[in-house]
């Protein structure tokens, strides 16, 4: 019982810890969608470590993406719409 807690405790603590806009999985989503200019978390947020990422950690890139939820009304953000943003030339 009490090796099946440990892993439990583990993974709650990550994804507490993980801050609500930074998701790894849209750099894979930006992958798959041929989107070359996002590499890693720090396409978007300027810290290189992950527990400092915050919504005043974003650079340009990621500040684009809240200002356009905010635009569109959205709950999430859609990382899709980086081929608007990498098409505009920013």
């Amino acid at each position: 019982m009490k090796k099946q807690l440990l892993p439990l405790a583990v993974l709650a603590v990550a994804i507490l810890a993980m801050p609500a806009g930074a998701k790894p999985k849209f750099v894979k989503e930006s992958k798959d969608m041929g989107i070359s200019e996002i590499r890693n978390c720090n396409s978007c947020h300027q810290s290189q470590q992950a527990s400092k990422f915050s919504s005043e950690d974003l650079n340009d890139v990621g500040k684009w993406l809240v200002e356009r939820k905010k635009g569109k009304g959205a709950k999430e953000i859609d990382v899709a719409w980086l081929k608007d943003y990498f098409a505009k030339g920013k």
